[in-house]
């Protein structure tokens, strides 16, 4: 995957990050390791504001995202820690192609796949201070190592959007896989054949990576990465030994390495320094004296073999927890053999499953910012962010037979997620018409010709705004926004053409926190603040309280004018 890097966090770790480094100074995923992604407890907040470039304090002391103007995925989620949601949503919309394509890899049908990726994000919201630090902490680690084993002849070094992806492939994938152990999803449907080693099933993606493979190694691989089986599992169904089983992951992943070492123009030092010679021409009939146990294994000094299995999530909760503590307490250079083989199986597994994103339905960024809280988050935000996030061209998506046979059942979801939009909104209109303090403002005139209604309840704390003759407007777009009543930035709620407009009933929840919404008319969608022409301004409260104006070019309302407006309600 080669792209231009953009700027980066940092290449060393945040001080208060050394503390959870491995035995070689790399980072162990102490927080990942340790439990299932879903059911993690979230550890101790930190008790001292993390010293991050990209934050700055306002005039009382709290802290504040100044983000740059080309902010990196890191310093998105790291803005994501501290509550911004607008970088949250930027971040998904930056990688959620990725997490996506590989949840339709791995689930049966693709509602599961849309239920675990929504539940990859909000875990990643729920637990963002702790990722925003691994991800800072494995990023580190991986440039320290690339940079170790590196010569005259290895002059790759990953872009920062792909050290992101061999951070999030892995989280993702663990969680996918917890999903399935716990039963909250259903893998995609594999079967060992039963006249010899091989597995029916495998998505056509993978097919061509997986030719490199021997038929058992294929099915080994499969089964535990794919359909989320222990190793243990694996050699059940495929009724095999479970040391043949840890063997033919092991060695399976060192085809894969050399496969990808013979298609990448660039080499990457890491492949050599995990691969050596002998691995390159070990068989699968050589199994390093694994045992049945990993307990056992460990006892045998065989950590390091066991660094494929690992990073395949081929092993229960139990043995990660055994193997990780094994780690903090190796020598530094079996630590760093550790730390390599791990990372090139990551970093060969991330190139694998990632060359095949797809973008996620429209509906699930909905899902996963409708529990994060009060603050509404425009889509004009997410285009604005995600324009500076476009990190790397990838290779081109495989359309799945099943997508084309299906395609008549995905139109139908789409209508039934129409029909849901459409009477949640319905919904919120009901609760504030049948509201007993319900507010009403109608013959609100735009300025571009038209005009608004609207209806707003404080008790039920909903709103809605509903625009007749909207007036057509030559090279620009329609926005909506919220404007709070704190020092928060304005939220966007879309882009809009004149007709757009007329069609979609504007419906709001979660208004306390704002006192006005603005139309206003830009030359670009999306803007991340309103700079143009205001069309309209429709007060949420019965008086407007003092906050940040916004606009451009004169056209905006300025303090004295909030001041001196005396809003009322007309009659009815």
């Amino acid at each position: 995957m080669e792209t231009a890097s953009p700027r980066r966090d940092g290449d060393q770790p945040h001080p208060e990050d050394q503390e959870a480094s491995g035995a070689s100074g790399t980072p162990i995923d102490t927080d990942e390791r340790a439990s299932s992604p879903d059911p993690v407890q979230p550890p101790e907040a930190a008790q001292d504001q993390p010293e991050d470039p990209i934050w700055g304090e306002t005039e009382e002391g709290t802290a504040t995202p100044v983000l740059s103007e080309d902010p990196t995925l890191g310093e998105l989620l790291t803005a994501t820690a501290h509550g911004d949601q607008a970088s949250f949503a930027a971040f998904y919309e930056a990688t959620a192609d990725v997490v996506y394509g590989l949840a339709l890899l791995m689930h049966e049908d693709p509602d599961g796949a849309d239920a675990s990726t929504v539940a990859v994000y909000h875990h990643l919201w729920d637990q963002a201070d702790v990722r925003a630090r691994d991800l800072r902490l494995q990023t580190a680690a991986s440039e320290m190592l690339t940079d170790e084993h590196a010569d005259a002849e290895a002059s790759y070094r990953p872009s920062e959007y792909e050290l992101v992806l061999e951070w999030l492939v892995p989280l993702a994938h663990r969680i996918m896989v917890e999903r399935f152990r716990d039963g909250s999803a259903a893998p995609i449907g594999l079967t060992a054949l039963p006249d010899g080693p091989g597995v029916a099933g495998l998505p056509e993606e993978v097919l061509g990576d997986f030719e490199v493979l021997s038929d058992s190694q294929s099915q080994a691989l499969a089964l535990s990465y794919l359909a989320g089986a222990t190793h243990q599992q694996v050699a059940q169904t495929a009724g095999a030994a479970i040391p043949a089983v840890k063997s033919r992951l092991r060695d399976g992943m060192t085809r894969l390495h050399s496969q990808r070492v013979a298609r990448d123009e660039e080499f990457d030092p890491i492949l050599r320094a995990a691969v050596t010679r002998r691995d390159l021409e070990r068989g699968t009939g050589v199994n390093r004296n694994f045992t049945r146990e990993v307990s056992a294994d460990l006892q045998k000094g065989l950590l390091v073999e066991l660094a494929e299995v690992y990073a395949l999530d081929a092993l229960d909760d139990r043995e990660r927890s055994l193997l990780d503590e094994f780690v903090l307490d190796a020598d530094e250079r079996t630590a760093q053999q550790w730390d390599t083989r791990v990372l090139a199986a990551r970093r060969t597994l991330a190139e694998i499953f990632t060359a095949h994103p797809v973008v996620p339905p429209a509906h699930l960024l909905e899902e996963v910012l409708l529990d994060l809280g009060d603050q509404e988050v425009g889509m004009g935000m997410v285009e604005e962010f995600s324009s500076h996030t476009e990190e790397a061209p990838k290779r081109e998506p495989i359309m799945k037979r099943w997508m084309v046979v299906t395609g008549f059942v995905v139109v139908l979801l789409l209508a039934i997620v129409l029909i849901w939009r459409f009477t949640g909104g319905q919904d919120i209109i009901a609760a504030a018409d049948g509201a007993e303090d319900a507010r009403e403002l109608e013959g609100l005139e735009l300025e571009e010709g038209g005009t608004a209604r609207a209806v707003f309840s404080e008790t039920e704390d909903v709103g809605y705004v509903d625009f007749e003759d909207v007036g057509a407007l030559d090279g620009l777009t329609y926005q909506v926004w919220l404007l709070p009543s704190d020092e928060r930035p304005p939220s966007s709620l879309g882009s809009f053409t004149a007709g757009e407009l007329e069609d979609e009933v504007v419906t709001l929840r979660s208004i306390s926190g704002y006192d006005q919404l603005l139309v206003t008319t830009e030359q670009v969608r999306g803007e991340e603040r309103p700079t143009g022409e205001v069309i309209v301004e429709v007060p949420l409260r019965d008086r407007l309280t003092e906050g940040p104006q916004y606009g451009g070019g004169g056209s905006a309302p300025t303090e004295d004018d909030a001041e001196d407006e005396d809003v009322t309600e007309p009659e009815d």
